[in-house]
């Protein structure tokens, strides 16, 4: 096997069924790969909107030029912080199901990735290119939808 990558039009991609002859298969070849590279990028920020929504997290402390600034707003800090009751949004149940979700998700990531691995590891420049534009289209619809959880 070569170790050096080529831009052939033939390769075998993870499994011998897989086996790529011709540009059209090629071409479809490439658009399944980016297409799961897009999915792994989206399941990463599934992940992690799963994790912020179990597990929230505390709102920041105030900063001290803020809190100095008047005794209104020292007392009013002390008070909310003491009096007010600690909510937490998910119930132990429903947190164990979202943990067990989350690692769900994890097991299908880390096998999709070690997959994209082998793919890139064929050595095919069209294959490579598949993986490295699906991840950036992938980051590119990810990262927005993060925002708006």
């Amino acid at each position: 096997m070569s170790m050096h990558f080529e831009g052939s039009s033939s390769v075998t991609l993870l499994f011998d069924f897989w086996d790529v002859h011709g540009p059209a298969g090629m071409v479809l070849s490439v658009l399944v790969v980016l297409l799961f590279t897009v999915l792994y990028e989206l399941l990463k920020v599934w992940k992690i909107w799963l994790g912020e929504c179990s597990f929230p997290r505390p709102a920041p402390p105030p900063s001290p030029t803020e809190s100095l600034g008047s005794s209104a707003a020292l007392t009013s800090i002390a008070s909310e912080s003491s009096l007010a009751p600690r909510r937490h949004s998910a119930t132990p149940v429903n947190s164990w199901l979202v943990h067990g979700l989350q690692a769900c998700v994890h097991i299908v990531q880390v096998t999709l990735g070690y997959m994209l691995m082998l793919c890139v590891m064929s050595y095919n420049v069209w294959i490579f290119l598949g993986v490295i534009v699906g991840s950036v289209f992938g980051y590119y619809l990810a990262i927005p939808l993060m925002g708006q959880f």
